[in-house]
């Protein structure tokens, strides 16, 4: 079944973490690495030539907002004044637009990350059940953490955590992306093991590349004592600087050990 406007609007949010601000001919060029396109998605449009379908969507979402600046509750700001339209990362806690300068330093960051993103290993990973029921959990318990620390209401928390999906979290490089307490984007990679949380983890060479990158917004949610049948464990939220300060980093096997 193909993707609704509404979908596709959820979608953009989590490229905008990585690149700031877009513009819709950008977002239809990128829109396939967060979002998996069915053969619907795909179908040729028969009123825009050389269009498929979830194009045309997309130039809907401009074509059909009256308002020449729109806010969305996704997450971002559509600003008609321009041309091609430009969609920009809005800050939910200041409710202020990211600024020139910011776009400049995450999209810097960006094009160093996807320039060298070929993560067979992450892809291995991903495939480990309890990887995925993990993220599962941690999704959840992010969503908590909101509701906790920003005082943010259950929908508007939701809003501000999306969990990738396999082909999402290869393309961006990380499995969830939330927000930071002042309202930044916060990239949160999920480790999960059945052990105890000095069992050893796996973290690629693409991985750690990315914390090198992300810095201080990027963290590792180090699930341990998991239980499948409960789906539930504890949770370690390992800062980057904690990271590289406080853990042993196997390059040949690519495990990762507390010191």
């Amino acid at each position: 079944m193909a993707h609704t406007e509404a979908q596709i609007r959820r979608a953009i949010k989590p490229l905008l973490t990585v690149y700031g601000e877009l513009n819709t001919t950008e977002v239809k060029n990128l829109l396939e690495t967060v979002l998996t396109f069915d053969a619907e998605d795909k179908t040729p449009s028969t009123t825009r030539a050389g269009e498929v379908l979830i194009t045309q969507r997309i130039g809907n979402i401009v074509a059909h907002q009256k308002d020449l600046v729109k806010v969305y509750d996704e997450g971002f700001v559509l600003d008609k004044n321009y041309s091609p339209a430009k969609f920009s990362l809005l800050n939910p806690i200041s409710q202020t637009v990211i600024q020139p300068s910011e776009v400049t330093k995450i999209r810097a960051k960006t094009k160093r990350f996807v320039a060298r993103k070929v993560d067979w290993e992450k892809a291995r990973d991903r495939n480990n059940e309890i990887g995925d029921q993990g993220e599962e959990f941690v999704l959840e318990f992010e969503i908590d953490r909101l509701i906790e620390i920003l005082s943010l209401d259950r929908t508007k928390a939701t809003q501000n955590v999306q969990h990738l999906s396999r082909l999402q979290g290869d393309g961006l490089g990380y499995d969830i992306s939330s927000i930071n307490d002042d309202g930044s984007p916060r990239y949160i990679e999920v480790k999960t093991t059945s052990g105890g949380f000095n069992q050893p983890f796996y973290m690629s060479k693409n991985e750690r590349n990315f914390f090198e990158e992300y810095e201080d917004s990027a963290f590792i949610y180090r699930v341990y004592n998991f239980n499948r049948e409960t789906r539930r464990g504890d949770v370690k939220i390992i800062s980057q600087s904690e990271l590289f300060s406080n853990f042993n980093f196997d390059t040949i096997t690519w495990q990762v050990t507390p010191k």
